[in-house]
């Protein structure tokens, strides 16, 4: 009867962070992509299976009350190399040496607790982001003998992936000799800034011009997206300030290496497109054109009064444009900032 304590090397009262740990640290000695023993193949398939069972608290019950033939009858075919990959983002399907290393994705862990790290930014397009992609590249630093030494790495980027999303490589960074210690390397994703597009979340964000007239008829307009142009079509009077959203024509939504083990596939689902339509007016009417629009759409006179009814001492003044309502809101903004900061300050 297989052991699964002692293929793990772990206690029988180990708890959870103990067994992954455990499993983690031998699996990266024996995965069969590395290590080139006849043996690792099967010790690679034996731990897997022993994580995949002692992970699991209801089979862990079944197998310390039963043993391990009990349980093993409930268990489905079992991918070791696809359970590794699912928890450490770690891809050894190409030969391996000491110089390359292979990550099949990154994720959103904080990192903000490592006391010495070295941080390398990734940057992305929002494109690179919207469809995947894949980065090489490499890091030189310092190790223990001062020596100064290249790693490569090759980066797969889930399509979906977010800005600050990263990877940690233990002691992946410059040896620090004062400290006596060998930094971690933090490689994170830097999102690069789009012409057209904003992104918050899985949603995307994006300005489009519109005439009066496409405000109050009903209207179809083409924007341009990242698969393929998109056809708008609005039914409704657009009113200034107003947002408009498509829904499905945002980011794709990264799937997980464990929700695709789960689901068996790799459907893409997407957050939404906002739209803010800015209503370009005319910049000047002729009178003929003014009486058009006022016989359409009512005089529109408010306020006014009948000349024979004013009353004596009104005075009529003609007003100027000041300024967009968006950039005085910008500037209270910016000034109520900067009254918080003088306020903490003191």
């Amino acid at each position: 009867m297989k052991d699964l304590y002692s293929l793990l090397a772990v206690s029988t009262n180990a708890n959870q962070d103990e067994i992954k740990k455990s499993y983690r640290k031998i699996a990266f000695q024996c995965h069969p992509d590395k290590n080139k023993d006849p043996d690792a193949r099967s010790q690679f398939q034996d731990i897997s299976e022993a994580y995949e069972i002692l992970s699991d608290p209801r089979k862990r019950q079944t197998y310390d009350q039963f043993g391990y033939d009990v349980v093993k009858e409930g268990q489905g075919s079992l991918n070791p190399q696809e359970l590794f990959q699912s928890l450490f983002n770690v891809d050894f399907g190409r030969e391996m040496n000491s110089n390359i290393f292979f990550f099949s994705d990154l994720s959103r862990n904080p990192f903000t607790q490592i006391q010495h790290k070295m941080v390398h930014a990734l940057h992305c397009s929002l494109e690179e982001l919207y469809f995947g992609t894949k980065k090489e590249f490499a890091i030189s630093h310092t190790d223990y003998q001062g020596l100064r030494k290249s790693t490569k790495y090759v980066i797969n980027i889930k399509a979906g992936s977010q800005d600050g999303e990263n990877i940690v490589v233990k002691e992946g960074g410059n040896y620090l000799t004062p400290l006596q210690v060998t930094e971690d390397l933090v490689i994170q994703i830097k999102e690069t800034k789009h012409t057209l597009y904003k992104r918050k979340g899985h949603n995307l964000f994006r300005e489009h011009t519109i005439s009066l007239v496409t405000a109050l008829c009903s209207c179809q307009f083409t924007i341009p997206h990242f698969k393929k142009d998109l056809v708008i079509e609005i039914q409704d009077i657009i009113k200034p300030n107003s947002l408009f959203q498509v829904f499905g024509s945002g980011m794709p939504i990264k799937q997980t290496s464990t929700a695709s083990l789960d689901n068996g596939s790799e459907s893409a689902t997407y957050g939404n497109l906002i739209l803010d339509l800015k209503i370009e007016f005319p910049t000047h009417l002729s009178e003929k054109r003014q009486e058009y629009l006022k016989q359409i759409l009512g005089s529109g006179s408010s306020g006014s009064s009948e000349e024979g009814d004013q009353k004596e001492g009104v005075l009529v003044t003609q007003a100027f444009f000041y300024k967009d309502k968006e950039e005085v809101m910008k500037e209270l903004i910016n000034e109520e900032e900067e009254e918080s900061l003088g306020c903490l300050q003191q």
